[in-house]
This record gives structure tokens, C-alpha cells and sequence, in this order.
């Protein structure tokens, strides 16, 4: 696997704006919220299911940049492509909402309710979730660029091909999510329940990861190079053709490797995962003999 398609994807995450640019082009106060919501409510619905492909430019676009939707109630309401950048949401209820591409970009959101709710291709650079429940969510092609998730519930939701660029997760329930092809780059996850997750051929490049639990996760075919793994449960994971070639576990003592063999010869298919000889861990099939390719 080449690292060209992460070191392109890292020029291309440079050049996003950041939240003070955000605020600068944001034409509303901070804190503001239209008096005639529910009507604008009603033309952005209009404007997002028009046969045609919608004009992003159209007036009837919902910008809602700077609004505070605390303790509003906008579930099943469909807000997709709107823009909620550099917003507060405390308290807010968007179970089964359709935010579908929504620009979250900058936002604040705590103690909110996304279950079940549609955020595909959803923005979220420099975003600060707490507290949060996306339980079941579907955030498919998702982005996250120097964000911080904390504290929040993902059971069962959709993550594939979402990309958290430069990101801080920490004790996050992700359980049976599906992350297939996800790339995780330079972020740091910590106190994750990755358990019976679909992770196969997602990325971890140059990630870190402490006190994640890969119980019965699939990781096969996943890129774990040059990320540094502490406290990593990998009991009954998949590792059928994962990369573990430059893989750091810290401090490579005897004593070390054997803990990090005990650990690795519990996860399934450990054998064929692609390594060093030095995690041989009394494997008969050498690291390296079937081809990634």
C-alpha cells in the first residue's frame, strides 16, 4: 500500500478554511435564531427535494452559520446540504433528522440526539462533540478534520469511508459500528469500544491508539503502519492480511514483545496479518508470504 493517497489527502485537508475564517464569512450574529424558522424550514425542504439538482447558491438554501439551536426539537426534519457551521446545539433533538451533506464546520454540540439520523457526507472540521447520542446514525463518507469527539454513543452507526483527519476520540461506545474503509490520520483515539466493529481495510496511519478494544472487530486487510498501539485488546479480532509491518508497540524488550504476542496469537487469523519476524510469535506461516496486492 502506498502512502502517496495519505500524503495528497494531507495537502488537500491543509487547504480547508479554519473556524475564524468560518466566523469572518458567516454573515448572522453569534447566537441568533430566525424568528420565522419553521417557514424557512419549509422553503429548504422545498429547495432539497427539487427534481433538478439543487443550486447551493439558491436563497431558499437554509444558512443557519452562528445560530444557537439549543433545546430545539428538529427530528425527522430534513436539513440536508443546510449550513450549521460554527453553531451550538445543547440539547438538541434531531433524531431521524435528514442532514444529509450538512456543513457542521466549527460547531459546538453537547448533550444533543442524533439517532438514527442521516449524516452522510456530512462536515465536521474543527467540530466539538460531547455527550452526544448517534446511536444507529448513518455518516457514511463523513468528514472530521481536527475535531474532538468525547464521551458520546455510536452504537451501530455507519461510518464508511469516513476520513477523521488530525482528530482526538476519547471514550466513545462504537460497538458494531461499520467502518469499512475509514481513514483515521495523525489522530488519537482513546477508551474505544470498537467491539464486533467492520473495520476491514480501514486506515490507521500515524494514529494512536490507547485503551481501544478490538473484541471480535474485523480488521482484515486493515493498514495499522506507523501507528502506536498501548493497552489494544485484539482478542477474537479479525487479522486475516492486516499490515502490521511498522506497527509500534512501544518499547521492544523481550518481555514487551511477548505481551504484545500474547495478545496478537488471541485475535483470529493472526497468522496471515502481514508483520515483522520480529511478531513472529511462534507463528508456522512467516509474515509476509501472501501478498497484500
Amino acid at each position: 500500500m502506498s502512502l502517496r493517497p495519505y500524503t495528497l489527502l494531507a495537502t488537500l485537508m491543509a487547504l480547508f478554511p479554519t473556524t475564524t475564517a468560518l466566523a469572518q464569512d458567516c454573515p448572522n450574529p453569534p447566537g441568533w435564531l430566525p424568528g420565522n424558522l419553521p417557514e424557512l424550514l419549509f422553503e429548504h425542504h422545498i429547495w432539497a427535494t427539487e427534481i433538478l439538482p439543487p443550486d447551493p447558491n439558491d436563497p431558499r438554501r437554509l444558512n443557519l452559520c452562528h445560530a444557537d439551536l439549543s433545546g430545539l426539537d428538529l427530528s425527522e426534519v430534513n436539513l440536508s446540504y443546510a449550513n450549521l457551521s460554527i453553531s451550538r446545539s445543547a440539547g438538541t433533538n434531531f433524531k431521524g433528522a435528514n442532514l444529509k451533506g450538512a456543513k457542521f464546520d466549527g460547531a459546538y454540540i453537547t448533550g444533543s440526539d442524533f439517532e438514527g439520523s442521516r449524516l452522510d457526507r456530512a462536515s465536521f472540521r474543527g467540530v466539538e462533540i460531547t455527550g452526544s447520542h448517534f446511536a444507529y446514525a448513518d455518516m457514511d463518507d463523513s468528514l472530521f478534520q481536527n475535531s474532538k469527539l468525547h464521551a458520546s454513543d455510536f452504537t451501530g452507526s455507519r461510518f464508511a469511508k469516513a476520513k477523521f483527519w488530525r482528530s482526538q476520540l476519547s471514550d466513545l461506545k462504537m460497538p458494531n459500528t461499520a467502518l469499512s474503509r475509514s481513514v483515521f490520520i495523525e489522530s488519537h483515539l482513546t477508551k474505544i469500544d470498537f467491539s464486533g466493529a467492520d473495520l476491514s481495510r480501514a486506515s490507521f496511519f500515524q494514529t494512536t491508539l490507547s485503551q481501544v478494544n478490538f473484541y471480535f472487530a474485523d480488521l482484515s486487510r486493515a493498514d495499522l503502519r506507523q501507528a502506536t498501539i498501548q493497552e489494544v485488546t485484539f482478542k477474537e479480532a479479525l487479522l486475516y492480511l492486516s499490515d502490521l509491518t511498522t506497527l509500534n508497540i512501544g518499547e521492544e524488550k523481550p518481555g514487551h514483545i511477548g505481551e504484545f504476542c500474547h495478545n496478537l496469537t488471541r485475535a483470529r487469523d493472526w497468522q496471515l496479518s502481514y508483520r515483522p519476524k520480529r511478531f513472529l510469535c511462534g507463528a508456522q506461516i512467516l509474515p509476509g508470504k501472501y501478498d497484500l496486492k
